[in-house]
């Protein structure tokens, strides 16, 4: 069952009115940060934001053709998960030097926290006000999850790979002669 086109008309002019009163009272106050922030900073967030359309798709996408909401959320932070490490593989973070199985296996690591740090934040946010909106609570379990994320990234999965020291030949000990 849909609402009706009048109904749906209303809804949408007070979605984008809000939308429209939360940009411009955080525009002012956004614009220093992003000015001072990282190029780094300011791609991770644009390829997070492609990273969760992906993650929205998908899972609607496998709940329609029949999947489990379990199996297609999962699926959903996969595929996700694979865009987000080649967009920033690509295009936010300078190469690490390391083989891509070993850089896959760091970024998925630091997303495995990143999302547990978003859902326990989640619920702490929500034991401390059970009445407070729910995607309230999701959206600071994000903030503070890519503050995470970001640093986890940048200087854990992205860093320079530490060169290998070659392999020292054994000294040599001369043997004493008497």
């Amino acid at each position: 069952m849909s609402l009706p086109a009048r109904v749906q008309a209303r809804i949408h002019a007070r979605v984008q009115a809000e939308v429209r009163t939360v940009r411009s009272r955080l525009a002012p106050l956004l614009a220093p940060v992003l000015a001072r922030a990282p190029r780094s900073l300011i791609r991770f967030l644009s390829v997070g934001v492609f990273g969760l359309a992906v993650d929205l798709i998908v899972l609607e996408t496998a709940e329609r053709l029949g999947a489990d909401k379990t199996v297609a959320r999962a699926v959903s932070l996969s595929v996700a998960t694979a865009a987000t490490w080649i967009l920033n593989r690509r295009v936010t973070f300078a190469a690490s030097g390391r083989r891509a199985h070993a850089e896959v296996a760091r970024y998925v690591a630091v997303a495995a926290v990143a999302q547990g740090v978003n859902y326990l934040v989640f619920l702490g946010v929500l034991a401390a006000d059970p009445h407070l909106w729910h995607p309230a609570a999701a959206v600071i379990g994000a903030v503070v999850a890519t503050l995470f994320s970001y640093t986890g990234q940048r200087f854990f999965t992205f860093a320079p790979a530490k060169a290998e020291p070659a392999e020292d030949p054994k000294p040599c000990t001369p043997t004493p002669t008497f």
